[in-house]
This record gives structure tokens, sequence and C-alpha cells, in this order.
């Protein structure tokens, strides 16, 4: 039996429907009440929520930080909830109004988060930023901006707008929005070809966002990350994998594992994609998890093998797309899509569900250290 245990990204616009306030309007106080007794397992507190909380949540009073803001309009106060945990699956942001009328969830966020109200003309809009490590010591920051409208909210624009490497800071500000477009400007990066240059991200009636052709900074960043060279704690090896046998296959990739990890090559997979594929898989014997490495066939697109939804996490000419994390009998399974032109992998990574939390570092280390040379 396989059930989702955390969606990348889960964000519900919903249409506004009364709730248990009888009438009566919340303040902040009373909405960070709220959200304190059904963490402390009031579940009379959880059902006005109306979803905020999973049952992960209860009893979890551990939290960093429960921050919520406040805009007030002539009829009417909204409020932006930010519950963030050390273990980012717990992470939520969510929009209510003093009805207690939920309009939006996000459960895709990690690391630090902030947020702040900002109203342009008569827009009304949340940005906020979270703040994250990547190979231990570079810091990323990425922004989201959410729009509300009379009965729903939803993101809108979701772009990388921090970056420090060596003490040197690289940023993505964002200069103006209007219907058609944001402009950003990209500042301090060692890359000329970009410093000081404008991006324009334009709305897209079918997605409703706002989205860049050229995605400078990101494609920057992502590069600077897979370009670093730093020093681990334990002794590394830097795995060339094969150019197999098949013609399919034109690009090499890579990984960084230390020894404990055991290779077994031409390995086939069945169980957790629709359709085998062959390629490597390594094994952790002491604690069971494993990570492996499949060549999607060129011309065809990870749905055919994927067995869950692919959301894209980085955009540009390297594009990354991964699953939700499930809970698959006693492991966790999630599937990641890697493609640079033609050329597309699978990476699956699965661990026993008691071992995560303590090697979650470990995990994250490998998955990030994956790459195809493009």
């Amino acid at each position: 039996m396989q059930k989702i245990l955390l969606t990348i990204l889960v964000l519900a616009a919903m249409l506004i429907a009364g709730c248990g306030t009888d009438g009566e309007r919340i303040d902040k106080s009373d909405l960070e009440n709220l959200i304190t007794e059904a963490i402390a397992g009031d579940q009379d507190a959880n059902t006005k929520l109306q979803g905020l909380l999973t049952s992960k949540h209860i009893g979890k009073k551990d939290y960093n930080q429960l921050f919520i803001d406040e805009l007030q309009t002539y009829d009417k106060t909204y409020y932006s909830v930010i519950l963030e945990y050390t273990d980012p699956r717990l992470n939520v942001f969510a929009i209510y109004d003093d009805n207690l009328n939920f309009y939006l969830l996000d459960k895709s966020l990690n690391g630090y988060l902030n947020s702040e109200w900002v109203e342009v003309g008569t827009r009304k809009f949340v940005f906020l930023q979270e703040r994250f490590f990547t190979k231990d010591v570079l810091s990323i920051d990425r922004l989201s901006i959410y729009e509300l409208s009379l009965k729903t909210a939803s993101l809108v624009y979701r772009s990388l707008s921090r970056f420090v490497k060596d003490n040197d800071l690289s940023y993505q500000t964002v200069e103006s929005i209007t219907n058609d477009y944001i402009l950003t400007k990209i500042s301090g990066t060692q890359d000329d070809n970009i410093n000081n240059q404008l991006d324009t991200f334009y709305f897209k009636s079918d997605s409703k966002k706002y989205l860049s052709k050229s995605d400078l900074f990101d494609m920057y960043v992502n590069q600077e990350v897979k370009n670093f060279i730093w020093t681990t704690i334990k002794p590394q090896i830097t795995e060339d994998f094969y150019e197999a046998e098949i013609d399919t296959v034109v690009r090499d990739y890579k990984i960084t594992l230390d020894r404990e990890w055991q290779k077994i090559p031409k390995f086939v997979e069945s169980i957790h994609i629709k359709q085998s594929l062959e390629g490597v898989k390594y094994v952790n014997k002491s604690h069971g998890s494993s990570f492996t490495i499949l060549q999607i066939p060129i011309g065809e697109e990870g749905e055919k093998y994927s067995p869950y939804i692919l959301t894209e996490t980085i955009k540009g000419q390297y594009r990354i797309r991964a699953s939700a994390v499930f809970e698959v009998g006693n492991n966790y399974l999630q599937i990641f899509e890697h493609s640079c032109g033609n050329t597309k992998y699978l990476f699956l990574f699965e661990c026993p569900i008691s071992i995560y939390l303590e090697n979650r570092k470990v995990f994250s280390d490998i998955i990030n250290s994956f790459s195809i040379d493009c």
C-alpha cells in the first residue's frame, strides 16, 4: 500500500467556504492560539484550520517559528502563516482571512523562511523567501510570490534571489510587477555577461505564472553550484558513470559517494517504475538505502517510466523534476528526472523510514551531487 508522505509542491487555491467561527472575526492572536492548540492535539482546532496540519504535526511543538503577518483592508484582514521546522517536510505556508476562510497552502518550502505583504496598486501579494544551504557552505535564497484575489490565492512567481559563495554575494531583485510581466535585475555575479542585466518574466495565461525564457540567475547559480568543489569530512569517491554500450547514452553523469556504497552494474529496475530500465544501483548495506541511475531512451519522457507526478524544481537548459516522497512499505521513495538537451536520466532514492532522519543530510548531499555533464 503506497501513500503520499510529502508533496514537493501542494498549492491549494480554494473557493472561500464558511468555517467554524460562527460569523465571529478572528485576530492574529486568535489564529496563533488555534494553531498551537491544534499542534498540541486539539481536534476541534485542527478541524477549524481545514487541513493546515497533518498527523505528522500533532505533538511537534519543537518548531523553529510560528510567524503570522497581517494585511488589513477596508472590510477584511488577511493573515499569512509560516510554520517552520528543522525538518523541512513539516514546513507549511498558508493564507487565511479573519473569517478563517482558507485561501492557500504550500508545503514545498525549505530552510529558513520569512514573508511580507506587498501591495502594488490594487493588487495584493505575499513575498516569501527561503534560505538554505547546498554543498554545506553555499547559501541560496529563493523567492516565491503569491497573489491574493477575491476568493483564491496562488503562486505566480518563483525564482532564486540570492547566492553566497566565499563571501561573494549575488542577487536577483524584483524591480517591477505589471499584469504582463515581472522585471528583475541581476547584480554581484562573477559573470559579466549577466551582471547588472535585466530579466523579464512574462505572465502565461495557461499556467497563471510569470516565467522567464532565459532564467539568467537560476542558470548562473545552478552552474556555480555544479562547478563548486568542497571538502567533506568523510573520504569521498567521485564516480564518472559508464558510457553505455547502447547508442542512446551520449553523456556521462556524476555522483559523489563514500566507500560505504556498493556498486551494482547493469542493474534492471522493474519494481518502482512502470517499464523496466537497466542502469547502475548503489546500495549501502549497513542501513539498506540505495540510489539507482537509469537513462531514459532518447525521445522519451520521464512520465513513461515514473508512476508518480514529476514537478519541476529547477528550470532552464539543465532541468530537474522530482516526485513527492512516498511511503512504500517500510521505505521512503523519491524519483528525480535530470535532463539536458536530449539526454534524460531517472534518479531513484530509497531508504528505510527508520533511518531517514539521522542520515538526512548525507542523503541530501548525495542527491545534490548528482549531475549530467552537459
